[in-house]
């Protein structure tokens, strides 16, 4: 088990590479291809709201880098750039009871992450965010599990 990392362009044609990375990394470590799943739609949620939003209209240099540490009972990416500021955990659950045209735009990319992963949890210190998503490698009986990160 071990820790890896990627250094990615602030750029939508780097997803891609991203995730064959974390598919390749993930696999060669051992993790099911169900987790591997879930782990890079998260990723890929995260990393394109960096790249469309954290970034814009920010002047260079942008850093954006992926972290994955894989042990024995969860796998945690980390998604760390230094663009705008964004906690995640302020945005509000989306009212999915309501017709489309009525809801709130945004927020179902932050619904997602929260419901693949079983924990979110955001800091910034010394300008950069981190976003980290943790997924346990055993699945958690579902009383227990929150998916939420708080």
């Amino acid at each position: 088990m071990g820790k890896h990392e990627i250094a990615l362009q602030p750029q939508l044609s780097e997803v891609a590479r991203l995730l064959d990375w974390v598919e390749r990394t993930a696999m060669a470590e051992g993790i099911s291809g169900e987790i591997v799943f879930r782990v890079m739609l998260a990723i890929e949620e995260a990393v394109t709201n960096v790249i469309r939003h954290a970034f814009a209209d920010l002047p260079s240099p942008h850093v954006l880098r992926v972290r994955l540490e894989i042990g024995v009972e969860e796998l945690t990416a980390a998604v760390i750039d230094n663009g705008r500021p964004f906690d995640p955990s302020t945005v509000p659950e989306p009212d999915l009871t309501k017709p489309l045209g009525e809801r709130e735009p945004g927020g179902l990319g932050i619904h997602l992450m929260r419901g693949v992963m079983d924990r979110i949890d955001y800091c910034r210190t010394d300008g950069f965010n981190r976003l980290t998503l943790v997924k346990r490698l055993a699945e958690t009986p579902p009383e227990r599990k929150t998916g939420r990160g708080r």
